[in-house]
């Protein structure tokens, strides 16, 4: 509980003999005993309760009180009708309100990395499907699932540009964003044994860190 206004520490007596030893002594008895230190020095204010400036005058002068009323509820309607806003300030840009010049580009230059990861991807499968290759297995598979992901993250892109109609801009920044940071880790990955050269193996992540950002 929290008491405020008069000699509140009193409170502490509650249980004891107020020096500190065990003794019945009710929250009624201190109560009593708290309300008699209470006044006009250590008032508390509590509850308040907003009221109209008019039901203060009434207590003075009612026909004055029923007139400022009128006059305040008057004044109220007349500025609310004033101030009806036409112009508001612009929420975040959604891709769909790009201009068609930035649109254009985020979807030709996704539509060129599907294209070339295509390519990837089929050069990858072609190796994996001739045997003089096993031996660059791992590398191949690295490219292909690679390629793989890519294409499908360009079409994601090239979907939310033409269509999306509730991304913003800056939630599609943050998204290629952290892609390029995944990319950027998967590219410095080390294939061990059979996976040949780690930065050749790696290289169709590299690429795809270039992804419209």
């Amino acid at each position: 509980m929290e008491a405020e206004g008069g000699k509140s520490d009193l409170w502490f007596k509650v249980g004891t003999n107020g020096s500190g030893e065990s003794e019945s002594i009710s929250a009624t008895e201190v109560a009593r005993e708290w309300a008699h230190t209470i006044d006009n020095s250590n008032l508390y204010p509590f509850d308040f309760e907003l009221r109209p400036l008019w039901e203060l005058i009434e207590e003075v002068d009612k026909e004055k009180a029923k007139q400022f009323k009128l006059y305040l509820e008057d004044k109220w309607e007349k500025d609310g009708n004033r101030h009806l806003p036409s112009m508001f300030l612009p929420t975040k840009l959604r891709v769909v309100q790009l201009p068609e010049a930035s649109k254009t580009f985020i979807y030709n230059t996704s539509r060129a990395h599907e294209t070339a990861l295509m390519e990837e991807s089929a050069k990858a499968q072609g190796h994996l499907d001739n045997l003089m290759h096993f031996i660059d297995t791992k590398r191949h598979k690295r490219s292909l699932e690679s390629a793989d992901s890519g294409k499908k993250e360009a079409l994601e892109i090239i979907d939310i540009v033409r269509s999306n109609p509730n991304m913003t801009v800056e939630e599609l920044a943050d998204k290629l964003e952290t892609q390029s940071h995944y990319r950027f880790a998967e590219s410095q990955r080390y294939l061990g044994l059979w996976g040949n050269d780690s930065k050749d193996s790696n290289k169709v992540q590299k690429a795809l860190q270039d992804l419209p950002g």
